[in-house]
């Protein structure tokens, strides 16, 4: 089990982890660009939970779901989770 130290929630900064050989890793965050990208694709994924017309939410995901899965593995680690907060 791995556990993370947070600093700035959503920061391009990265976070630290204290890895299963106990000592602190530090793990590099996204470009400023890049995060708000993903952010916004996220947003859009959420939202789009939240519509009535059939076929609407499944359509506005799928112009988003590609990117933001690409950058999720690229950035989480096997294992790892992702918190998303209102």
């Amino acid at each position: 089990m791995n556990i993370i130290v947070l600093g700035h929630i959503g920061s391009d900064a990265g976070y630290w982890v204290i890895g299963q050989d106990g000592k602190v890793h530090h793990v590099g965050g996204w470009a400023p660009e890049r995060l708000a990208e993903v952010h916004s694709a996220l947003n859009i994924i959420r939202e789009a939970t939240q519509l009535k017309t059939p076929g609407l939410a499944e359509a506005a995901i799928k112009s988003v779901v590609g990117f933001a899965q690409k950058e999720l593995q690229a950035n989480i680690k096997e294992g790892g989770a992702v918190v998303l907060a209102a």
